[in-house]
């Protein structure tokens, strides 16, 4: 939860990123995006998505489309994932049966996977909005379905219903009876995670940030592999202008999940110091190396070579992309075997925006650069197993702060 203090410093860095040309700005977007959205919602959901995205394809054969271009898709598109998905989710299905024969399998498989159809295209714009753009409302939906798991899936019926009873008087902004009913669903289970979060978010709501530090910290340490408390702890830092501790908070997060999200807040910190963050990153129009997938499409150029690792080291590497012990290689990880692979093959030829990665393989820092700058989530499975480390923790901090801080340039 985001307190309406720090919303508005938000949209504010957001806007500052807009005006001084970060983020792409063409003198029509406005134009074009609120065009798409009055088709949306006066004509139909899906011409109002197709007018956005051809702007959007348009915008990528030239200087690139803006993040306020993949936002609006990722919005629009969850508004139509919530219109199908009880629609499809409902679908039954009869098979008539010959006497004695069983029934043909492929069929349930394929309404199976028809009813899971709006989640997956769903999925699969977020996961383009955060290849293509920066998108943290398409990062926010891939952390929340591809990564987040339910820690309150034991918790008994009376404490649900005090925490649903503290909900509806969030909705309502009845901040003090939500309280008290989040402090009925803690007495009666006192794992309960979401209450507790939940206390934090009444605190936050009334500006009294340290009572919400202490609850959100009490759900970060119950478990310390969601985002959430981090992230509104970072919040709760930053209303209270604490931007120290918010830096170190920030610097921890990343190491759990590097979204966009908290890289703005990094961005925001470091502007204090007159400081900011060059991450290096650059747009892939492409996917990830998967060993899930057996076609991911044809690549030219150095990245032939980069999608050519996946066959290459294929008998060692997991689904996962963990690559155990092997003769051929030392990288434990299929996405940074491919970066060094094509990095070592295309020395003489790689372009300026390699370059950095090419340093860091050479410094010792490649799989930072990797699983930090070019981070996506699916990659998150080797992300994760390379935090969970602690000296590769303490690396990848290193790395951000020895060679992506810049000073910006004084007036």
């Amino acid at each position: 939860m985001e307190s309406k203090g720090l919303k508005n410093i938000l949209a504010a860095f957001v806007l500052g990123l807009l005006l001084t040309g970060t983020s792409n700005v063409h003198s029509q977007t406005d134009k074009q995006i609120e065009k798409a959205v009055k088709i949306f919602f006066n004509k139909s959901y899906d011409k109002g998505i197709e007018t956005l995205v051809k702007y959007i394809n348009k915008a990528a054969n030239g200087d690139g489309a803006t993040i306020d271009g993949y936002e609006m898709w990722v919005k629009m598109e969850f508004l139509r994932y919530q219109q199908d998905r009880d629609i499809y989710e409902n679908i039954t299905i009869e098979v008539e049966t010959v006497e004695g024969e069983e029934p043909d399998s492929s069929v349930y498989k394929f309404f199976e996977d028809l009813k899971t159809y709006p989640k997956t295209k769903f999925i699969n714009v977020c996961r383009k909005s955060t290849l293509e753009s920066s998108s943290h409302s398409g990062d926010y939906y891939l952390r929340k379905y591809l990564v987040d798991y339910d820690p309150d899936t034991a918790r008994s019926e009376k404490a649900i219903s005090y925490f649903d009873e503290g909900k509806e008087f969030m909705d309502k902004e009845d901040f003090e009876l939500a309280e008290l009913n989040f402090r009925k669903a803690w007495a009666e289970d006192s794992a309960y995670y979401s209450a507790i979060v939940s206390l934090g978010n009444t605190f936050l709501a009334r500006e009294d940030y340290d009572s919400a530090i202490v609850y959100y910290s009490m759900a970060k340490n119950m478990h310390p592999d969601l985002l959430e408390p981090r992230k509104n702890i970072i919040d709760a830092l930053l209303e209270k202008e604490l931007y120290f501790r918010a830096k170190k908070e920030c610097l921890e997060a990343f190491t759990v999940y590097p979204g966009f999200d908290v890289k703005l807040r990094y961005q925001i910190i470091l502007a204090q110091e007159n400081k900011y963050m060059d991450s290096h990153r650059f747009l892939r129009y492409f996917f990830p190396n998967n060993m899930k997938l057996e076609d991911q499409g044809v690549l030219y150029g150095m990245w032939d070579t980069y999608r050519g690792c996946k066959k290459k080291i294929s008998k060692y590497c997991s689904e996962d992309g963990i690559i155990e012990p092997n003769p051929d290689t030392e990288d434990k990880y299929l996405e940074v075997y491919s970066f060094r692979t094509m990095l070592e093959e295309h020395e003489n030829e790689l372009p300026e925006y390699m370059r950095f990665g090419y340093k860091m393989m050479e410094e010792g820092y490649l799989e930072c650069y990797v699983f930090f700058s070019m981070f996506h989530v699916d990659i998150y499975p080797q992300f994760k197993d390379y935090m969970s480390f602690e000296a590769n923790r303490v690396k990848t901090t290193e790395y951000i702060e020895k060679y992506l801080i810049e000073r910006k340039p004084s007036n």
